[in-house]
């Protein structure tokens, strides 16, 4: 059974437990237990980590995992922080995580940074296309416009109130262009 690390926040409010203290846990846990990392350079220049960490060293039927890492070589400590991820993902496959993951802290805030780079788009391009509803002259522009969004934008409750909107204007347009 997992026991739970102690952890710490890290952004998007998340529960993260240290490889540090992942590590001190192991080995307060199993005095006889061993963490080995092999390095390798591969012909692209990235660095690939294998981590392997054995329970108890002396018993051959005792537990034990991998875990890898890959990157590239660059920057302040890389090969160090590539080390760490290896033996923290098999750590965690042993059980020392904070809640069974796995992925290190830096892979948790590139994963964040990910997110909110995609909303950041999303949310640009909703800004484009109000806009584009906005310059709409007619109604089959208009159509024309809301059938090629994909259905997530369609859907989008500021593209709907944008359309109906303009629909409605586009139609006042047609009656007042009828009266005169």
């Amino acid at each position: 059974m997992a026991k739970k690390t102690k952890t710490i926040k890290i952004s998007g409010n998340i529960d993260y437990s240290k490889v540090t203290e992942r590590i001190l846990e192991f080995r307060q846990a199993n005095p006889r237990g061993d963490i080995q990392t092999v390095p390798t350079i591969l012909e692209d220049g990235q660095v690939m980590f294998k981590a392997i960490v054995t329970k108890d060293k002396k018993d051959e039927s005792s537990a034990s995992a991998t875990g890898h890492s890959l990157g590239v070589n660059k920057g302040v400590k890389a090969f160090e922080k590539l080390e760490t991820i290896a033996v923290g993902r098999a750590l965690a496959m042993l059980g020392y995580a904070s809640d069974g993951e796995i992925a290190s802290a830096e892979e948790m805030e590139e994963f964040e940074a990910y997110q909110a780079n995609k909303k950041a788009e999303f949310e640009a391009y909703i800004k484009e296309t109000l806009d584009s509803i906005d310059e709409t002259k007619t109604v089959d522009d208009l159509q024309d416009l809301f059938i090629n969004l994909t259905p997530e934008v369609r859907q989008n409750e500021s593209i709907q109130k944008a359309k109906l909107t303009k629909y409605k204007q586009l139609l006042k347009e047609i009656e007042d262009a009828k009266k005169a």
